[in-house]
């Protein structure tokens, strides 16, 4: 526990950066962002205020930065699948928020503390007259003092249908609809590739009153015919990892591996650069692409089998990742009473070239089912469920199912049902509803063209897995 003459030691000096230590971070697509890390008693300070800040802020469903259990993420998938999404972003945003503001901030009727007590912790947070990078208390600051742009912000929003969300700095506009109200866009120039956005009155007016600027360099509109990208991540159907990305990481690992850390270090990151800040940086991009895509992704798994080949004592996450690597094209589901009949699509399959998850020629005398499962799912790319009545009778095929849905939950389209010709796919699975499905041949069709067809288009679709990896 801090002594009150010590706190207050602190609080005189916190100007001066004695309580304070500056460094540089490289940022995701390049650059640096600047640190201002707090030290011994400050950090202290600011550690236990921001827990009380805590207590007092109630973030409003479309704030998604640093708020617990949203994220990029989670603010990238409200906007998805949108005809149009135009994209804000806030001057400086915490380097505009300063002394004064804080302190104001805390005499409102939020806080309501006397001059005196506003001041030291106004003090507390801010260093140069700004939210510090790196102080646990600029976070939370930053989104209180924002409230009153929000406040005007999702009015405008709710006037036009429109739907708004705000992750610290980017502020997202977006709609299902052709139409892009003038409150919001007065036009842009050109009508193609980089545009200069004219924005609408209302909207200028909410960043003036509230003390504002807008990045009139990051301001953008992406129209649906086009890639929408919403904090770093594409959106048109789905939040997912741009490929540029993912195509420098393998280069990065690739320049650790063959040339070593330091030099790697040296090269992306810059001259005199640590290995350890490199590999640092790589893992931060390994997690990253694990967020997005999801724990199964073949993508994720190669990455992460190249950095340990690269570096042998990577995080024991990537290490578990890289025995992920996907060994199988597709599993093929079913209930032991349909054994007969899929074993024929499994016979042409394997005839095809394609490598099978198939209970009986997969897993062997002595093995443990559920372990063997469990990898089985985790290691293919396609999961095939043979759904029947009697499939969805049956305890066992149902978690098959389950946890099928949960690994490929940010992994469209990798889950290929073929239904039984007498199966109502929406009554007993509503979930893969609207799911394109194939239809096993009743009895009186050509069960041997059919089976043909299918085993051809699932031959299609691993082979496409492939080069898309």
């Amino acid at each position: 526990m801090m002594r009150p003459d010590g706190l207050f030691h602190v609080i005189k000096n916190t100007e001066t950066g004695k309580y304070y230590k500056t460094f540089e971070v490289p940022k995701k697509r390049g650059g640096t962002r600047p640190i201002d890390k707090p030290l011994r008693g400050l950090a202290m300070a600011q550690e236990r205020f921001a827990a009380v800040l805590l207590e007092v802020y109630n973030p409003k469903s479309f704030v998604h930065g640093y708020v617990r259990g949203r994220s990029f993420l989670s603010n990238a998938q409200y906007h998805q699948k949108q005809r149009w999404i135009l994209n804000i972003d806030i001057e400086d945003f915490f380097g505009s928020i300063g002394f004064a503001r804080v302190r104001g901030l805390f005499m409102s009727k939020l806080f309501g503390y006397n001059d005196r007590v506003a001041t030291i912790l106004a003090r507390i947070c801010t260093y140069q007259d700004r939210l510090p990078q790196g102080a646990k208390t600029s976070p939370i600051l930053a989104n209180l003092i924002a409230h009153n742009l929000d406040k005007e912000l999702i009015s405008l929003a709710a006037k036009e249908n429109l739907r708004f969300s705000r992750y610290a700095d980017d502020i997202t506009f977006s709609s299902s609809s052709k139409k892009i109200p003038r409150s919001l866009i007065k036009g842009w120039e050109p009508e193609y590739g980089d545009r200069v956005v004219e924005l609408g009155e209302r909207l200028e007016e909410a960043f003036r009153t509230s003390s504002f600027q807008i990045n009139r360099d990051k301001t953008r509109i992406q129209l649906f015919d086009e890639r929408q990208v919403v904090t770093g991540l594409i959106v048109n159907q789905y939040p997912n990892v741009w490929r540029k990305d993912i195509k420098r990481l393998r280069m990065k690992l690739y320049s650790a591996k063959n040339y070593g850390m330091e030099q790697a270090a040296s090269l992306w990151i810059g001259a005199g650069s640590k290995s350890d800040a490199f590999w640092s940086h790589v893992e931060g991009w390994l997690g990253y692409i694990k967020q997005v895509r999801g724990e199964g992704d073949p993508v994720l798994s190669k990455l992460c089998k190249q950095a340990m080949e690269a570096n042998p004592n990577s995080s024991d996450w990537i290490k578990e990742h890289a025995h992920m690597i996907h060994e199988f094209d597709l599993f093929l589901s079913h209930a032991s009473e349909d054994k007969p009949r899929v074993r024929k699509l499994h016979d042409k399959l394997v005839g095809l070239g394609v490598k099978v998850f198939f209970d009986e020629s997969s897993i062997s005398w002595g093995d443990s089912i559920v372990e063997q499962i469990n990898i089985g799912l985790m290691k293919s790319n396609f999961f095939v469920p043979f759904l029947s009545n009697t499939f969805a009778e049956k305890g066992w095929t149902n978690k098959e199912l389950n946890s099928a849905i949960s690994i490929n939950i940010n992994r469209k389209g990798r889950i290929l049902p073929i239904c039984d010709h007498d199966f109502h796919v929406g009554q007993n699975y509503p979930l893969l509803a609207d799911i394109l499905y194939e239809s096993w041949p009743s009895p009186d069709a050509d069960e041997e063209a059919k089976l043909s067809e299918m085993a051809d288009k699932l031959l299609a679709a691993a082979e496409k897995a492939k080069h898309s990896q």
